[in-house]
């Protein structure tokens, strides 16, 4: 049974890695977005909130990829 559970938890960590590094590329992309809207003066105020919203999923990838 304890081997079962150590399996589970090498699965489960990797699984989290790999979703934590998704996550991470995901945020570099919607930061790019939200720093080329934040060069254009006019879309400034849409590009302010889309950059605030890559820097809590660049948060997320870190506690994603954190391990125990």
């Amino acid at each position: 049974m304890g081997a079962l559970k150590g399996l589970l938890g090498v699965v489960v960590g990797l699984l989290t890695a790999v979703l934590g590094t998704v996550v991470g590329i995901l945020a570099a992309v919607v930061w790019l977005v939200g720093a080329l809207l934040c060069v254009t003066i006019l879309l400034l105020p849409l590009g302010i909130p889309v950059v605030k919203l890559a820097n809590r999923l660049f948060g997320l990838a870190g506690q994603l990829m954190h391990l125990p």
